[in-house]
């Protein structure tokens, strides 16, 4: 087993200091994904910035093995307008 280490960076940077032993990158791959998914939900439902959100996996060499980045934002749409009608115009 290897250790891998989920830093984050989402205007600070959250360096893991800890890690998880994971059998391999792909193991690794689905703890990052599911980690990164946790803490985006929370975020969107506080209404905190996400715009420039990274995570990056390192091994115990502190090699980079996987990079998340992504950018995500919600929008509440007050008026619904039909393809080619001008809003305002009946």
């Amino acid at each position: 087993m290897a250790r891998y280490f989920f830093n984050v960076h989402d205007g600070i940077s959250l360096i893991d200091t800890v890690g998880s032993e994971h059998s391999d990158v792909q193991s690794a791959r689905h703890e990052a994904v599911e980690t990164i998914a946790e803490r985006l939900k929370g975020a969107l439902l506080k209404d905190s910035d996400v715009s420039a959100w990274l995570m990056n996996v390192t091994d115990e060499q502190g090699v980079t093995v996987i990079v998340l980045s992504f950018t995500a934002a919600v929008q509440i749409v007050d008026h619904v307008y039909l393809a080619g009608q001008v809003p305002g115009a009946l």
